[in-house]
């Protein structure tokens, strides 16, 4: 038996909720988009072999998966494909559930991905990536319930709201050739150290969200959608800016939104800890125009890539392949 699987990659659109005085922290707002992909094949073997893109540092990965349930087989795994590491796309997230979903499908245990993603010790701080793996599309999750601190099933945090993404959307997806965002262990530490935010913020990142964000994605009405992403991105980007220098990640990035706005992107933003930042358009030909744009902006300033990628509204693509 061989397992075939494609994964989306995701834009962190910003959080929620960074007081915590209603008992829950964070609540991530997310969307799955269509490049590029963790893609990998999986089969058993007599030995451990991982061949690819990563292979060197996904060994103790796979060992663990293998001890926790209890599997004494082997695989073998071709990562033919991988979503650019640190860069605010959700790579980490997207392989570990690749490659547990794929041995789970292989040796027919009785998980969940919620189960799989905490094996891999995903969803510390946000459950997008599981959710964008499951689903695809838009998702927003409920945040962690404060005061406990293991990563247990009962603080995953849960999805609250799934919706399809206009499937004529396109994010124009600029990464400047700058320092790398942060991830793992260095992303817990910066997260102790962030300021706690107003109730007034978040009264207007919840209202924004509840009132403008998610009506406007529904309708669908791009403009106010947004116009409401960009409000979210400047509101917790200054919670943000004590531990990585501003309200986004480098003067490149904030100039690369800014020139994004005036070339006509409906909604603007970062992707996590960046590097990675977005516009949003409503067309392919838009996306072109400013994708052009774009590069020609990078390609002054410090060089980096630009490409366009509409929204996966299915999740991962799963499949047996036959010998």
């Amino acid at each position: 038996m061989k397992i075939y699987i494609k994964t989306p990659a995701r834009l962190h659109l910003g959080l929620l909720d960074l007081h915590g005085g209603l008992g829950r922290i964070y609540g991530g707002i997310g969307v799955a988009i269509g490049y590029p992909n963790i893609i990998l094949e999986m089969q058993p073997s007599k030995t451990l072999l991982i061949r690819g893109e990563k292979g060197s540092t996904l060994k103790a990965d796979v060992e663990h998966l293998l001890k926790t349930y209890k599997i004494s087989d082997k695989v073998t795994i071709d990562v033919k494909q991988a979503i650019p590491e640190h860069v605010g796309l959700g790579s980490g997230t997207q392989l570990a559930l690749a490659i547990a979903t794929a041995l789970a499908k292989i040796y027919q245990l009785k998980v969940t991905t919620r189960d799989l993603a905490i094996v891999m010790r995903r969803g510390t701080v946000s459950g997008i990536g599981t959710a964008i793996f499951e689903h695809g599309g838009f998702v927003i999750d409920g945040g962690l319930r404060t005061g406990i601190r293991s990563l247990v099933k009962e603080n995953f945090p849960p999805l609250i709201f799934h919706h399809s993404f206009p499937e004529d959307w396109a994010f124009v997806v600029a990464i400047p050739n700058v320092r790398r965002g942060l991830s793992d262990e260095e992303e817990l530490s910066a997260f102790k150290q962030l300021p706690s935010a107003s109730e007034e913020d978040v009264g207007k990142v919840c209202r924004l969200v509840l009132e403008k964000l998610l009506p406007s994605l529904i309708e669908p009405d791009i403009e106010n959608f947004g116009n409401a992403l960009t409000q979210i991105q400047n509101i917790v980007g200054r919670y943000f800016a004590g531990v990585q220098g501003g309200t986004y990640s480098s003067s490149v990035a904030t100039e690369c939104i800014k020139h994004m706005a005036e070339y006509g992107a409906f909604g603007v933003g970062q992707s996590s800890w960046g590097p990675a930042v977005y516009g949003l358009v409503n067309n392919e030909k838009q996306a072109l125009k400013l994708k052009s744009r774009v590069q020609t902006f990078l390609d002054e300033k410090t060089s980096g890539k630009v490409f366009i990628s509409k929204a996966n509204n299915g999740g991962a693509h799963i499949r047996l392949v036959e010998d």
